[in-house]
């Protein structure tokens, strides 16, 4: 497996507006198109690609990496990749989870954490990401 690029990170705060302002006003993101995701949150977007990932989350939440949720890289995805990943991380005794959206986002997924306790999520998808316009 190759590893292209970082595909994302996802930051929890509590501060939604404060930190969409920061990361547009200060940073120069731009504020764009978020799917149909679970809760509330944005999508924050440099040279057209959804590159900071916010969520919200209650004052009291906090986790073990603090506002930091994941980091996302994107795989070269050639074939066999997926299930190779799969299979070196069940050889070294680490624990994962998988996700497959597909047909209705051509993109499976392996999640799992550093030794850090960051979470980490692998993107394998079988076609380019395909943004809609308008809405969050």
């Amino acid at each position: 497996m190759t590893i292209n690029a970082l595909d994302h990170y996802n930051i929890q705060t509590a501060r939604l507006d404060e930190t969409v302002e920061f990361y547009v006003d200060v940073l120069g993101f731009a504020k764009g198109y978020r799917p149909g995701v679970r809760g509330t949150g944005a999508w924050l977007y440099a040279g057209g690609h959804p590159c900071v990932h916010i969520n919200v989350i209650d004052d009291d939440m906090t986790g073990p990496t603090g506002p930091i949720n994941h980091v996302a890289f994107e795989t070269a995805n050639e074939p066999g990749d997926y299930e190779a990943m799969q299979q070196r991380l069940t050889e070294r005794g680490l624990p994962f989870e998988v996700n497959d959206s597909r047909p209705n986002i051509p993109l499976r997924q392996i999640f799992l954490h550093d030794p850090n306790g960051i979470r980490l999520e692998l993107n394998y998808r079988d076609a380019p990401l395909v943004l809609e316009s308008g809405g969050n």
